[in-house]
């Protein structure tokens, strides 16, 4: 693999990271590792083992896309925690929880399109 290469996983593996709303720290906690191997990870300096990549992968993270480039298929295995408990609430949800829920949804998508 080239540098390049390398730089791409990482800043791809920081991308997912930061969408799935974990600090380096509390991600490199959650996978057993230093920082300063996250760190390395994420520079482009050092890839991920499989082993990692398995970890990572029960957090949210979409191991194909860090790897590749190419995103998997939306699943529940490619969803972050906080995605996941939206998705379980919307299917444990009354028909009049599932209406709030889209209005907050529909909320929060045109408050940000404002923003930009």
């Amino acid at each position: 693999m080239t540098v390049e290469t390398f730089k791409q996983i990482g800043e791809r593996l920081r991308e997912e990271r930061t969408r799935i709303a974990y600090s380096q720290i509390a991600f490199s906690d959650a996978c057993e590792i230093n920082r300063g191997t996250l760190s390395n990870w994420e520079k482009g300096d050092q890839t991920p083992s499989a082993a990692a990549l398995g970890v990572m992968a029960t957090l949210g993270v979409d191991v194909l896309y860090v790897v590749t480039g190419q995103r998997a298929n939306a699943s529940e295995s490619t969803l972050a925690p906080a995605e996941r408990d939206l998705l379980q609430a919307w299917r444990n949800s009354t028909s009049e929880g599932r209406t709030a829920l889209e209005a907050v949804a529909k909320l929060a998508f045109s408050s940000e399109e404002k923003e930009k």
